[in-house]
C-alpha cells in the first residue's frame, strides 16, 4: 500500500509576476491530522486550492492513493473524495441544515423527486457515528458559527470524503465550539480519514495535530511530527526570525470620556433587558472579553449605529448620537474595525483602491462631487499596502482575491489611518499571522499613546490582557465590574466568561 493517501510533488504557482508557490512537495497520510502553518501569503491556502481543484494552472503533480491525478475543477477533487471547508462558509441561508448537507447530491425516489426520508436517515447515521448534534430542520440563518462549520463538515462526510481540508477552522469559534470540533476531528482520524488544518494558532497545532508543516514565502520550510519539533522552533520557522516580543505598553493617563454609554438598553443584548453603562476615555484602551455570542456583537452594533437602542443615551465626544446613523457617527469622530471583514469590513467585489478609501470617500482628497480622484485613492492604497505589509500583486486587484489575513490587514490599516478620536475594534487579529498580529498590536497601542480612545472587543484573552488599560467581561448581555489590568489574569477572566451567578457582575443599572 502507498505510504500516503495524497502526495503533492514540486507544486509551483505564479500569479503574474508573483510566485505564490515555489516547488512545494507535501504528503498527507491516512489517519493523521496535519497542520499547515505560515504567515499570510505564505502559500498555505494556495497549495490547498491546488489540491481541491480551485487552481488548475500549476506545475507539478498530484498523486492520490498512488495514482497521478489532475483536476479540471473541484468536482474532480470531490470525486476523488477530497473535501474542503473554506474560511468563509459556502451555505445557503434560506435553506435548512438537511437541504444544505445534501445540496447537489440529493437522493432521488422512483419518480425523480428528492427522497428526503432517505437523506434524513443517511445524515442522522453520520451524526450518530461521529457523536455530533444538529437540528436538521433548522434554517442556516438561525445557526451559530460553530453549527455552521459543523454543517460544512457534514456536507463533506455525506459525500464520503476521506481527505478533509479545513481553512482556519477555529478563527471565529468559542472555546467550547473549538473543543467540540477537535473531538470530532479526532474521531475522523480514528476512522482513518486524513485531516488537513490551515491555521495560525500554534497552541492548537500542538493540542490536536500529529504533524506540522511550515510554509514561508511560497516555500516549504519544514514538515515534521510534533515529537520532532517544538513551539518556539515552529514560531521561528514561520516568521524567519526569533519570536516577536510582546508589545511594550506605557502607563496610560486617560482624561475626558470620548465614548459614553449611559443606562443603555440594547435589544437582543440580554434576556431581561438590563441597562448598561460604560465609558472610554481619551488615551486609553477599554477591553471587553467574553465567549462569542454573549452580547458583544449587539453592543458594538449599538455603539457604531448598526442597531437601535430602546432607552438610554450614547455620546461620542459629548454629542448625543443615540439616533444618529453610522455615517454621522463617523463624521463626529469614530472609526470601526468590524469582526466580519468579508461582509462588513470590505466591499469584496470592489478593488483594493476603492476599499482603501471607502470609509472616508467624501473627503475632498478622494472625491469632488460625483467624481472620484482615482490617482489620490491609488496613492493612499499604496501607502497602506506598504505600511502594513499587505501582500497583493496590485492595488487594482479585487478585494476578494486577497487572502483572509491580508483582507484583515487592509481593514485595520484603513480604519487606523483615519486617526479618529474614537476607534471601535473587534477581534483585530482574527486570522492574522504572528508577525502581523504583533505589528497590529503596536499600531493600536501607538494610537492609544497619541490620545485616541479605543474600545477593544476580543475573544483572545492574551490580546485583551496585552492591550487593555481597563477590562470588562461580558456574559449573557451583562458587563462585569471593572478589572484593572494590574490584577487581571487569564484564569480570572476565564472564570468570569463562564460565570452565571457571580458577584463580579453588577446589579441592574449599575454605572461601571
Amino acid at each position: 500500500m502507498h505510504e500516503n493517501r495524497v502526495d503533492l510533488f514540486g507544486i509551483s504557482v505564479s500569479f503574474g509576476n508573483v510566485c505564490a508557490l515555489d516547488n512545494v512537495s507535501l504528503g498527507f497520510r491516512d489517519g493523521e491530522i496535519q497542520a499547515l502553518v505560515g504567515e499570510n501569503g505564505a502559500g498555505k491556502s494556495t497549495i490547498m486550492a491546488v489540491l481541491f481543484g480551485l487552481i488548475t494552472d500549476y506545475q507539478g503533480e498530484i498523486v492520490v492513493n498512488g495514482k497521478a491525478s489532475a483536476w479540471r475543477s473541484p468536482k474532480d477533487a470531490i470525486k476523488s473524495k477530497i473535501g474542503m471547508v473554506h474560511q468563509h462558509f459556502m451555505l445557503q441561508d434560506s435553506m435548512t441544515v438537511l437541504e444544505n448537507i445534501i445540496l447537489c447530491n440529493e437522493p432521488l425516489n422512483y419518480f425523480g423527486f428528492v427522497d428526503f426520508k432517505t437523506a434524513r436517515h443517511q445524515v442522522r447515521s453520520l451524526l450518530k457515528e461521529y457523536k455530533l448534534s444538529l437540528d436538521l430542520d433548522q434554517l442556516i440563518e438561525d445557526l451559530a458559527v460553530g453549527q455552521l462549520q459543523l454543517v460544512e463538515i457534514l456536507n463533506l462526510l455525506y459525500r464520503n470524503s476521506t481527505v478533509l481540508i479545513l481553512d482556519e477552522p477555529t478563527a471565529v469559534l468559542t472555546p467550547v465550539e473549538r473543543d467540540q470540533l477537535f473531538s470530532a476531528l479526532k474521531r475522523f482520524k480514528e476512522d482513518g480519514k486524513t485531516v488537513i488544518l490551515i491555521t495560525h494558532k500554534i497552541d492548537e497545532v500542538f493540542s490536536i495535530a500529529d504533524r506540522v508543516s511550515v510554509m514561508r514565502s511560497g516555500k516549504l520550510i519544514s514538515s515534521s511530527t510534533l515529537a520532532e519539533t517544538n513551539r518556539d522552533t515552529v514560531r521561528s520557522q514561520i516568521i524567519g526570525k526569533a519570536r516577536h516580543k510582546s508589545s511594550k505598553r506605557t502607563k496610560s493617563q486617560p482624561t475626558t470620556p470620548v465614548l459614553l454609554l449611559d443606562e443603555v438598553i440594547v435589544p437582543g443584548l440580554s434576556r431581561d433587558e438590563r441597562p448598561l453603562s460604560v465609558n472610554v476615555k481619551k488615551g486609553e484602551i477599554v477591553g471587553i472579553a467574553g465567549v462569542s455570542g454573549n452580547g458583544q456583537a449587539a453592543l458594538v452594533e449599538a455603539v457604531v449605529g448598526l442597531r437601535q437602542t430602546t432607552s438610554g443615551a450614547i455620546f461620542i465626544k459629548g454629542k448625543d448620537v443615540t439616533r444618529r446613523s453610522v455615517e454621522e457617527r463617523r463624521r463626529i469622530g469614530m472609526s470601526y474595525i468590524p469582526e466580519d471583514r468579508q461582509k462588513t469590513g470590505l466591499a469584496i467585489s470592489g478593488d483594493i483602491i476603492e476599499n482603501s478609501a471607502i470609509s472616508n470617500i467624501q473627503d475632498p482628497y478622494f472625491s469632488s462631487g460625483f467624481f472620484l480622484r482615482r490617482q489620490n485613492m491609488m496613492s493612499h492604497a499604496e501607502k497602506l499596502i506598504t505600511s502594513f505589509d499587505i501582500k497583493v500583486a496590485s492595488p487594482k486587484h479585487l478585494a476578494k482575491t486577497m487572502s483572509g489575513g491580508n483582507k484583515q490587514k487592509l481593514v485595520v490599516a484603513r480604519e487606523l489611518s483615519l486617526k479618529t478620536p474614537l476607534i471601535i475594534v473587534e477581534n483585530p487579529t482574527w486570522g492574522v499571522d504572528i508577525g502581523a498580529s504583533s505589528f497590529i498590536h503596536r499600531q493600536i497601542l501607538s494610537m492609544r499613546d497619541a490620545g485616541h480612545a479605543i474600545l477593544l472587543v476580543s475573544s483572545e484573552l492574551d490580546e485583551i490582557l496585552e492591550l487593555s488599560d481597563r477590562i470588562f467581561v461580558m456574559f449573557e448581555g451583562q458587563l462585569s465590574k471593572e478589572l484593572p489590568i494590574s490584577g487581571a489574569t487569564r484564569a480570572e477572566l476565564g472564570k468570569l466568561m463562564l460565570a452565571k451567578n457571580s458577584t463580579s457582575f453588577g446589579p441592574v443599572g449599575e454605572v461601571l
